[in-house]
């Protein structure tokens, strides 16, 4: 009897073991798998930069990230539209800042964000009058305004200004934007706080097709 009891424990301890060496596989399985299934989105520089949106009920979400430098990122999020929110994510080493970053942008996109492709996106045109057909200090201005705009686009997530023009009496400014009729609302707001007091209007554009043209800003 006594070696009955004797082998029942030593088959039950063996039990034991091999569901605890089958636990530990699975969960370094499921490690490799996850650190399999997560992207790289540094670039050969090792430089990151995403941005990413979704759509709700009533606005659009974005979410970007972008690496500081080697051990530290900014990662910002709101509404488009507004200056939302940022926290800084700091590590020790590249390697980790890099892993978390990946993390968090997988993340995301699991959560149903995605980038915006340039084909969806629109295109303002801010045109300037000028006194002039554009001179040394009207290009110095055109750059100073295209900063203002480029700096607000981006820290309300609704794009960026990259590209500008100037002749013929004339000083424009395009920026590629996700929502055109919310940045026609808070452009406006920016450059009257930046004392931009030029005249100006808006025309939006989508590809090759024209949506509105000589748009009056409201500067209230």
């Amino acid at each position: 009897m006594e070696n009955v009891i004797v082998t029942l424990r030593y088959i039950f301890s063996l039990v034991l073991i091999t569901v605890f060496v089958a636990d530990c596989r699975d969960s370094n399985n499921k490690k490799i798998i996850q650190t399999v299934m997560t992207k790289n989105y540094f670039d050969s520089n090792d430089h990151v930069f995403k941005k990413l949106y979704k759509k709700d009920s009533a606005s659009i979400l974005y979410w970007e990230t972008w690496n500081a430098d080697d051990k530290k990122a900014i990662i910002h999020w709101g509404h488009v539209g507004n200056l939302g929110e940022q926290t800084n994510l700091s590590t020790s080493v590249h390697s980790e800042l890099k892993d978390k970053i990946n993390t968090l942008i997988t993340n995301k996109i699991n959560e149903g964000y995605s980038e915006i492709p340039a084909s969806e996106q629109f295109t303002i045109a801010v045109i300037f009058k000028l006194r002039t057909w554009g001179t040394p200090k009207d290009l110095d201005r055109r750059e100073e305004i295209r900063n203002i705009l480029t700096e607000h686009l981006g820290w309300t997530g609704n794009g960026h200004c990259g590209d500008g023009d100037i002749g013929s009496g004339e000083m424009t400014l395009y920026a590629d934007v996700i929502d055109p009729y919310l940045a026609i609302k808070t452009i406006p707001k920016e450059f009257k706080t930046k004392n931009i007091t030029e005249e100006y209007y808006f025309e939006i554009t989508q590809g090759d097709k024209v949506i509105a043209q000589k748009i009056t800003p409201n500067k209230e």
